[in-house]
């Protein structure tokens, strides 16, 4: 992240959007220039983001969050309208008031995510640091907190009978999976996305774990993958989902993990996966999200 002159005016932006449309608009608002973007869950519907703006650009980001918003709405006919607050962020240091809104997560048996000016007491837990400002996939969406307990469930399953386990992340944004399965005692991972914001975030992180010679890192689309691997996580959304179905399926050797899902649109998305090779082993449903472990069928 660049360094900010002290002197420099920011404000405090929070937006409250329904849960299918707030990566997307944390997207948006992250190409504007917003540094250190939160996610909170907002009641069981939507979801508050709150982001640190220099307020000189307040007019033009203002201008163009309203044409966002309606090319939302042509997207999402009766999506409800977005509650935005702006206020000036009373202290000068304004990456201190960034930083202060995260803490470290525990999820699973086994993990806790933290950023890298945390040192949280891991108490029997891998830590997995992620840098919150790189990349999307730093532990607080509910997405990405239940592929990581799925993860977990996936390779202690596998790791009983087998000396390793090897892992494909696609769509790897941040490399919070891929990361996280190297400390769950995944070998051979493989972290993948067409995004290369992504892939350099994704190295940032695994250098701040000490894990960049163990994680495989390529810029490419899952179209192009050929080598398939025990376990393969798909945080993606339902589009992309269904369109790489085929290749997804067989790249997992033994089991599929798919999310990004709304929840009114789970049961769909899972039912298109349940195919004569393929079982749902475990789901998990949270507010407006499904994740599935699915696992192929012993023949």
């Amino acid at each position: 992240m660049a360094d900010v002159p002290d002197k420099q005016a920011w404000i405090t932006l929070s937006v409250i959007v329904p849960h299918e449309i707030a990566d997307a608009v944390a997207n948006f608002l992250h190409e504007c220039g917003a540094p250190g973007l939160v996610l909170d869950e907002e009641g069981p519907h939507a979801t508050k983001i709150t982001s640190y703006l220099q307020k000189s650009r307040w007019r033009r980001v203002s201008s163009d969050l309203e044409r966002y918003f309606r090319e939302l709405r042509e997207i999402f006919p009766g999506l409800q309208d977005p509650l935005i607050d702006m206020v000036p962020l009373k202290s000068e240091n304004w990456a201190t008031a960034w930083k202060s809104r995260f803490k470290p997560i525990k999820i699973g048996e086994k993990l806790i995510i933290t950023p890298p000016w945390l040192e949280p007491k891991a108490k029997g837990r891998q830590v997995v640091i992620i840098e919150p400002a790189e990349a999307f996939g730093t532990g607080t969406h509910e997405t990405t907190q239940a592929c990581l307990i799925l993860l977990e469930q996936a390779i202690k399953d596998l790791s009983a009978p087998r000396k390793e386990v090897t892992l494909l992340d696609v769509g790897c944004g941040s490399g919070i999976l891929a990361i996280a399965g190297i400390k769950l005692g995944a070998v051979r991972v493989r972290a993948v996305d067409n995004d290369p914001v992504a892939i350099q975030a994704a190295h940032a992180n695994a250098v701040l774990n000490r894990v960049e010679d163990e994680l495989r890192l390529e810029e490419c689309s899952v179209k192009e993958l050929t080598e398939s691997t025990d376990v393969v996580t798909a945080n993606l959304d339902p589009t992309a989902l269904i369109e790489n179905r085929d290749k997804l399926v067989s790249l997992a050797g033994h089991y599929l993990i798919i999310s990004g899902v709304p929840l009114n649109q789970w049961s769909e998305i899972k039912n298109r996966f349940l195919l004569d090779n393929l079982f749902l082993k475990n789901e998990i449903t949270r507010s407006e999200w499904g994740t599935g472990l699915f696992a192929k069928k012993k023949d």
